[in-house]
């Protein structure tokens, strides 16, 4: 059961990661972008100065670079979109179109590669965001061919831009829808992700309470038993347990009814829950049998938890609500030795609840 709540956890979105996970991406598509100017540039492509090329590749890197910092520094999970998608692509709409603006022939080429940007912020842009983007991006390369054309009007073909115009604005809305279905299909996922790890968290809940008081059940009591040795036997870290029994609690069910029963058992374990420390466990071993396991606690701090138990309970009547007048316990104390199994300690506290039965009952007893 936790190996597969765990599993259901690690499926629920790791915003953490996710952000690092795209801000590396976002970095290697920049990269290719940049190898592929680089390449037109030595080819003769690139209508720009080197050092004004070289201006806007600094530019253009200090700027992901920045981005990149900010998403790892967490600052940006407080915000509503903490990968900041919609800056990161209108900001790669500035970069592509000023990198298409200064290429002619292979112009279509070097933009290509803001669809795989595209891609990348669909998984946090709504569908209606995204068509507004790819209208935008359509915008923004329609200025650049305009701009381009006014100053090298002689180099270029009007209809040929044209039609690249329209393969890039056809491409980047059937990106964005395709992007906002992706979207909605990560929210759907990641609901239902949540779904799940509610209801295995729920389901893990049920295998280790007890139907009637709520309580840790036997199986998980003897659970935390086996954590508790292990870090007493690893850290010398003591703890003790008390094995309490209500007294006469068949006599109960006979003449006031398991109803009744039933009752006394749930407000004992209020009760209890009411009194113990932060870091206590209590549950129900069977019947009117339960166990405390105290960590950090020796045998003598035990016996003292036990009897101011005894006492509290002690203050409990039922007879105004047509139950039993009150109902006394016994406690078997035992702490916890080195290197024991946990049989033993049980059976020590069992032996000491003997003792507590067999001296009269209403007392605590250590083995």
């Amino acid at each position: 059961m936790n190996s597969e709540l765990r599993q259901a956890e690690n499926l629920t979105l790791n915003e953490r990661r996710l952000l690092k996970r795209h801000g590396r991406s976002a970095l290697a598509i920049m990269a290719m972008h940049t190898l592929l100017c680089l390449v037109y540039f030595r080819m003769g492509a690139f209508q720009i100065s080197a050092e004004s090329g070289l201006f806007l590749l600094a530019g253009v890197w200090a700027s992901m670079l920045a981005y990149l910092l900010l998403l790892a520094s967490g600052l940006t999970l407080r915000f509503k979109d903490p990968s900041l998608s919609l800056p990161l692509i209108l900001y790669c709409i500035v970069v592509f179109a000023v990198s298409g603006y200064y290429v002619d022939e292979f112009r279509l080429s070097v933009v290509t590669l803001f669809f795989a940007i595209l891609l990348l912020v669909s998984f946090q842009l709504s569908g209606k965001v995204m068509v507004g983007v790819a209208i935008l991006s359509s915008a923004a390369y329609a200025i650049m061919l305009w701009l381009a054309l006014d100053d090298r009007w002689v180099q270029l073909s009007f209809s040929v831009e044209a039609l690249q115009w329209l393969v890039f604005s056809m491409i980047g809305v059937s990106f964005a829808i395709t992007g906002g279905g992706i979207n909605r299909l990560k929210k759907d996922l990641a609901e239902k992700n949540r779904e799940l790890a509610k209801g295995l968290e729920q389901v893990r809940e049920m295998a280790i309470r007890d139907d009637l008081t709520g309580l840790f059940n036997r199986r998980h009591l003897l659970e935390i038993l086996d954590r508790q040795k292990a870090l007493a036997d690893r850290k010398r870290v003591p703890f003790s347990l008390c094995y309490v029994d209500l007294d006469h609690f068949k006599l109960i069910n006979d003449h006031f009814g398991h109803e009744w029963g039933d009752r006394v058992l749930r407000r004992f374990s209020q009760v209890v829950l009411a009194d113990m420390r932060d870091g206590d466990y209590f549950g129900r071993l069977g019947g009117e049998e339960f166990l405390l396991i105290l960590p950090q606690s020796t045998e003598q701090g035990a016996l003292q938890v036990a009897e101011r138990l005894r006492k509290r309970w002690s203050q409990e009547a039922f007879a105004q609500e047509g139950g039993p007048a009150t109902v006394s316990l016994s406690v078997g104390v035992a702490g916890y030795r080195d290197n024991e199994s946990i049989e033993d300690v049980l059976n020590r506290a069992d032996k000491g609840l003997y003792k507590a039965k067999t001296s009269g009952r209403n007392q605590s007893q250590v083995a």
